[in-house]
């Protein structure tokens, strides 16, 4: 888990996963250990990045979300569009 500051200018820092290289047995327990950490922080957003692949850490990791009652989003690119490799999850 990483801590990113926010493009905003903020200095708080968005806790963040990057699954890329995880197998889809290791997602929720990854998951798990890091959005605890990640609400404990304080933060009112996390970011998971599931990579676009064959789409198989994406579907588990949001059939986590789903399932552990997160709302999330995929990150949106500055052009408008979004970015699906990316999840925005948001913790209060």
């Amino acid at each position: 888990m990483t801590f990113r500051k926010k493009n905003n200018g903020s200095n708080k820092k968005v806790p963040s996963i990057d699954l890329h290289g995880y197998t889809t047995d290791q997602v929720y327990d990854a998951l798990d250990k890091f959005l605890l950490q990640a609400s404990q922080s304080g933060s009112s957003q996390a970011k998971i990045m599931t990579g676009k692949g064959k789409g198989l850490v994406k579907k588990e990791a949001e059939k986590y979300l789903k399932h552990a009652g997160y709302p999330f989003q995929h990150e949106k690119l500055s052009n408008g569009k979004e970015n699906e490799g990316v999840l925005i999850i948001f913790l209060n």
